[in-house]
């Protein structure tokens, strides 16, 4: 049987599963010390006042939404190469929700387009209350540029940071809310590090800390109620939250995995290189990052040339790489292509992002790749191109 080498996966080891396997026995699953312990792994790691650790990023986001106060009419912006979690945020929330387009350099928000889409939404009482910043793959979008401009047009800042744990931006760390209000991400068993199905919350705002913990834990106020009767295990109930606790299994595999994350980054940087310098190709092109930014390397995306697209296709791209067992992957389809999101769309021009989209590939990258798979991967593409 041919060997799959799949876009992404998880490393465990042996103390990974030893870890796991302690709170099993323990009498805490839920609720316990190591998830207090997981988050301030986190907020140590990303340099934050605050730290939540979430069941998923999906639920992040929710809670971030939440807790800015995104409510029913507002609206909130993000772009359209995401992943569908970061816009069903604001219509959980009731928003109604806009797309920004891409740049093509690192296929983050295009910040001249976001400031041209702000001038027009200002004079037609219409800006954003929220925008959520995408920064794919791993790689830092612009952020203080786009913290300047939401100074200019008064709305929040919350970054999905689902690509980006252990990414760098102007020498601060994503998560350590320099620039923006709230930052998520995700632990999910294909990103850096994983709790095998998690997230987290950072923020330096407490205010908005304690309401995502309330919102966490079902809108329940445990500190100072007003009691109405006489029971010390007395609290209320003061808003419609959710149960999105991370247990104590997640939140173990969490922290010794984050003890591991400098050696993943350090085999991930090795894996880049070596596809930056052997895909250098005439009819790919490669991500076009700047020196203030470090990315994680959640992804590595190529973009096929337009000759190259028309003469055969993206369809024929990926499954010729299938049949050799290298499953290449999209990340993202654009929102606007799906059902629900061009109901709540009036009109959006997005010709950056339908171009990536047609034209772009995510290939295998993660820390145990082995020489011998990189080069099956690099050897294949260069066939199909040639």
């Amino acid at each position: 049987m041919k060997k799959i080498i799949p876009y992404s996966t998880q490393y465990l080891n042996n103390d990974d599963i030893k870890s796991v396997k302690k709170i099993l026995l323990s009498k805490n699953l839920t609720k316990g010390k190591k998830t207090i312990e997981f988050e301030n792994k986190i907020k140590n790691t990303v340099g934050s006042k605050y730290s939540c650790a979430i069941i998923n990023a999906s639920s992040a986001l929710i809670l971030s939404c939440r807790a800015i106060g995104l409510k029913k009419n507002d609206i909130l912006w993000t772009t359209s190469i995401t992943y569908i979690a970061t816009v069903n945020a604001g219509l959980h929330c009731g928003a109604k929700i806009d797309l920004v387009d891409i740049n093509l350099n690192d296929y983050n928000i295009c910040v001249d387009k976001l400031e041209k889409k702000l001038i027009y939404s200002k004079k037609n009482n219409c800006l954003p209350k929220v925008l959520i910043v995408v920064h794919l793959a791993g790689y830092p979008a612009d952020l203080k540029k786009i913290n300047r401009l939401s100074k200019k047009y008064n709305f929040k800042i919350i970054e999905d940071a689902s690509h980006a744990f252990g990414a760098v931006y102007n020498n601060s760390k994503i998560g350590d809310c320099k620039y923006s209000d709230i930052t998520v991400f995700s632990f999910h068993p294909v990103k850096i590090i994983t709790s095998a199905e998690g997230g987290a919350i950072t923020t330096n705002n407490k205010t908005l800390y304690n309401k995502i913990i309330q919102l966490r834990e079902n809108g329940i106020q445990r500190n100072n109620p007003k009691k109405i009767y006489d029971d010390p295990n007395f609290y209320d109930v003061v808003d419609l939250g959710y149960n999105f606790r991370i247990n104590e299994i997640n939140s173990s595999l969490g922290i010794s995995q984050i003890k591991k994350m400098k050696k993943f980054k350090y085999k991930k940087n090795k894996i880049v290189e070596y596809y930056f310098s052997s895909l250098n190709h005439p009819k790919i092109y490669l991500p076009k990052y700047l020196k203030n930014r470090v990315s994680s390397w959640h992804l590595f995306i190529i973009r096929f040339k337009e000759s190259l697209i028309k003469k055969t296709s993206k369809s024929k791209i990926i499954k010729f790489l299938r049949k050799k067992g290298i499953y290449v992957n999209t990340h993202y389809i654009p929102l606007q292509y799906f059902k629900l999101i061009k109901k709540h769309l009036k009109f959006s021009q997005l010709p950056n992002a339908e171009n990536y989209y047609k034209s772009s590939i995510s290939i295998p990258l993660y820390p145990h790749l082995s020489k011998k798979e990189q080069k099956l991967v690099v050897q294949s593409i260069k066939k199909i191109i040639d």
